[in-house]
């Protein structure tokens, strides 16, 4: 136990060192909370013998095996062990699987979950892009991750493949695959509810219920979730702190008139109406009960539900039947500016900023903000605050232009799937999915951190899909070969439409509607050959057609909403772009059972990414097309049981190659009269990322589990290309290049991740309840959130987020016969400041702003099972 034992002491000492915003009551929390997992972890009882660690079926070769004789890199958990680990949405997922990193893509791209695996991802909710690490629920493939922040909700267990899967499930698997499987159902009356409180006010309630409607034959289990919680970011009242008039008094205004813009990014002459003067002053009065905070970010009001009905007809042909729906009403994301402006102009000359970004700043201020709102009413960087969990955000109508920017996002998320299997011998199998999804995005943003009306949008996203799968499976010659044939089709219509504004009246702004049709079908074989005893050889293909046909319109101006200013113009008059591609993705693998608990394999596997177009052009010049991007995947691997499965050691080296690499050009050739291929997407260059991952589960002794993962990886451009995809007026000094790193990297792709966890399960004397406390540990090296080196950057945190690792705890009693438990947890123990992204514009507008993590967090859960 000494182990665990410095466990406590490190628990101790980190967290009563780190920073607490909560006073004594919370430090007299952690104490307690320190004591008993302490005491916990080094109790003598132990529960009654379990005996080996649990053996794990999955299915990802579509048919059902066990974990460890399945030759893939696979991490596989069950859905007890995910709420063991606090894990409720798949945004914490990446906890445990080595070289995996997800996060919510944070404020201005909707309810889009960044997934990558091994390098690869995507960190964008554009609908020009494709997915690099896709969802499946219950075999429903996901085309967007876009509304892909779900709730784990009545999942049996997850299984998270990394490395291409392009022969099985097709296109975008170029990282891996994430897939969810729920509980079915069982017609057993039983079920549980679940109550949770914690800080910010929040408050959880978890349920489902398994009952028969015709016994042993026609089933229903219900499952839904209700998750709010408080925000915990601040936006503050400018005035309320700084005082009056400090953001102006209102100035004489400005005359109707012509701009000339002060950069190359408009395509004509910026035009404007007559404003008075206004005052923006401040949104509370002298009562206001809210003082200086008058709104928050990163709150959650989340409900989901899901329905499931099994019917049985006879051991050989079941229906399954699911409907589900999740409906989001909240606050935007924590938004807050790392960098609010760097504005000296020897500074952004230092740092290479392009010297026309810090003209458009003084050219706003002196033409519209200081003429309309008054000395004070400037932008700068004053508007940054200390608190890494407040800004002067200001939400609502803009006084300039009309529009509406309200703190707010919007999600309807609902599905209908049915999935027949049907055993038609006793060696061949056909299962059929089909399915239809749809939801239904909108979110604001005020862009630039301030109360002025400098930077906004709002967007609102649609998706519809609809999916059929079939696939066939066998055994034949004397059961030595599986074989599985299938066919898949895809359809699927995509929206995005709202508007940016921008230095309104010195630079325009747009209104913008995109919309698109994808289409996708494809074959598939794949088989197992069981050599002899101990070696099998399988492999498979695929052939998949794509095709993606958008329409772009882009209208522009200084006119929103329609009537005031002067008339809009046209950029993008309704053109149409497309992509379609035919691809082969092949797929081979040798393993050898070397004893009934060692494994050892070694494939090649392929996987493309579907091609697309520029995702913001502001021209027609910029509408371009791209095509697919290409993964080949090299891997060896081993999975091992010891000591009579008290210990399960699985371990995978692999070497990948990226070719046509599908890379954002912001070149700036030519840049007059505007930078035609600024914000356009090219395929180039090749790239090579080789690493090591490493997973642990033991048992050492009854009552005692530890579970553990190691990722290692590194990533290199080995070509880059006939058309360097690097951001405009990149300085070449050697401090900026020690600073910034390699030329090229890939983005959220650490280069070190690791986990650790541990759990004593305990009898309390002779009551038959059981106490066990877990302690997790998550570390992550230092990432970077663009594809390319950005100009200014100065210091470590430009640009990325620096190492750091994490710590969670959870303490759970579970009366007899498991009817009741209550856990007490805690998130985040240490208090760690980190950022799950960041949008860094340092080369082009000179500021930088990230979406914080949530701080440490306290909660209390009581379950009763029926």
């Amino acid at each position: 136990m000494k182990t665990f034992q410095t466990l406590s002491k490190i628990f101790h000492n980190r967290v009563l060192a780190s920073p607490s915003g909560s006073g004594g009551n919370l430090k007299s929390v952690v104490i307690a909370t320190s004591i008993a997992v302490f005491l916990v972890l080094t109790a003598p009882i132990p529960v009654q013998a379990q005996g080996a660690l649990e053996e794990i079926v999955v299915t990802a070769r579509f048919r059902e095996e066990n974990l460890q004789s399945t030759p893939l890199a696979i991490t596989a958990v069950t859905g007890e062990s995910l709420e063991a680990r606090s894990a409720l949405s798949t945004l914490d997922l990446d906890a445990f699987v080595p070289n995996a990193v997800i996060a919510p893509l944070g404020a201005g791209w909707g309810s889009t979950a960044a997934a990558f695996v091994r390098g690869i991802g995507l960190g964008d909710n554009s609908l020009s892009f494709e997915p690099g690490v896709p969802i499946y629920i219950d075999d429903v493939y996901h085309g967007r991750p876009q509304g892909a922040v779900l709730d784990l909700l009545d999942l049996e267990r997850v299984e998270v493949l990394r490395g291409p899967q392009g022969t099985l499930f097709g296109k975008n698997t170029l990282g891996g695959a994430v897939r969810m499987i729920s509980r079915k159902p069982q017609g057993d009356n039983t079920g549980y509810i679940d109550v949770g409180i914690g800080e910010r006010d929040k408050l959880t309630l978890r349920g489902s219920y398994d009952f028969a409607i015709v016994p042993d034959q026609l089933f229903v289990r219900i499952a839904a979730s209700s998750k709010r919680q408080d925000g915990y970011f601040d936006i503050l009242d400018y005035e309320c702190v700084n005082g009056a008039g400090s953001l102006g008094l209102g100035g004489p205004g400005i005359a109707a008139g012509v701009f000339n813009p002060a950069t190359p990014f408009t395509t004509a002459l910026t035009t404007h109406p007559a404003v008075g003067g206004i005052r923006l002053g401040s949104v509370t009065g002298n009562t206001d009960s809210r003082g200086c905070v008058v709104d928050h970010l990163g709150g959650e009001n989340v409900q989901s539900g899901r329905v499931a009905m099994r019917f049985i007809g006879s051991e050989a042909f079941e229906v399954n039947l699911i409907g589900d729906i999740t409906y989001m009403d909240q606050e935007g994301p924590a938004d807050k500016y790392h960098i609010q402006l760097r504005t000296s102009t020897t500074q952004a000359s230092n740092l290479g900023i392009p010297g026309f970004v810090q003209a458009g700043v003084d050219q706003w201020n002196s033409r519209v903000a200081i003429p309309v709102f008054g000395a004070g009413g400037q932008y700068d960087g004053r508007f940054q605050t200390a608190n890494g969990y407040t800004g002067y955000h200001r939400f609502g109508i803009d006084p300039l232009t009309g529009r509406d920017t309200p703190n707010l996002q919007l999600l309807t998320h609902w599905g209908l799937q049915g999935t027949v299997d049907w055993d038609l011998t006793e060696d061949i199998h056909l299962k059929s999915v089909t399915s239809y999804r749809e939801f239904d995005n909108s979110f604001g943003r005020d862009s630039d951190g301030t109360p002025l009306p400098q930077l906004f949008t709002w967007d609102t996203s649609i998706h519809e899909q609809f999916t059929q799968e079939v696939q066939l499976t066998g055994m034949a010659w004397d059961d030595r070969v599986a074989w599985t044939v299938g066919g898949f089709y895809y359809d699927a219509f995509d929206s995005n439409a709202g508007f940016v504004t921008t230095y309104p009246y010195n630079s325009t702004f747009s209104d913008h509607r995109d919309v698109q049709d994808l289409s996708n079908w494809a074959l598939f074989f794949h088989l197992d050959w069981q050599i002899n005893d101990k070696l099998s050889l399988s492999g498979g293909i695929r052939y998949t057609e794509d095709e993606k046909t958008a329409n772009i319109y882009r209208v522009t101006g200084n006119t929103a909403p329609t009537g005031v200013g002067l008339p809009q113009y046209v950029l993008i008059p309704n053109s149409e772009v497309g992509v379609t591609s035919e691809e082969w993705s092949p797929k081979v693998s040798l393993d050898y059972q070397w004893t009934d608990d060692i494994m050892t394999y070694a494939q090649f596997s392929t996987g493309f990414r579907g091609g697309g177009f520029a995702p913001r052009p502001a021209n027609a010049g910029q509408l371009k097309a791209f095509t697919p991007e290409f993964l080949d995947n090299y891997e060896v691997g081993i999975k091992t049981d010891w000591f009579d499965r008290r210990l399960r050691l699985n371990g995978t080296v692999y070497y990948m190659e990226s070719a046509d690499k599908q890379q954002p050009a912001q070149t700036c050739s030519p840049c007059a009269p505007i930078p035609v291929n600024f914000f356009s997407t090219v395929n180039t260059g090749e790239s090579r990322n080789w690493g090591v991952e490493v997973e642990a589960q033991a048992e050492p002794v009854d009552g005692l589990r530890i579970d553990g993962s190691l990722g290692y990886q590194n990533y290199k451009v080995t070509d880059q290309g006939t058309s360097l995809g690097i951001l405009i007026y990149v300085p070449d000094t050697t401090a900026d290049q020690s600073i910034r790193g390699d030329v090229m990297y890939s983005p959220r792709t650490p280069e070190w991740n690791w986990a650790i966890g541990a759990e004593y399960e305990y009898a309390v004397g002779g009551t038959g309840s059981t106490i066990t406390p877990r302690l997790d540990f998550n570390y992550q090296s230092t990432i970077w959130f663009a594809t390319n080196p950005v100009a200014g950057i100065v210091n470590e945190s430009d640009g990325r987020q620096p190492e750091y690792m994490l710590m969670n705890g959870r303490v759970t009693w579970r009366s007899p016969e498991d009817r009741w438990a209550v856990s007490l947890y805690a998130l985040n123990l240490t208090d760690e400041y980190y950022y799950w992204g960041k949008l860094s514009l340092l080369a082009n507008s000179g500021r930088e702003q990230g979406n914080p993590a949530p701080p440490r967090e306290f909660g209390l859960n009581v379950r009763f099972n029926f």
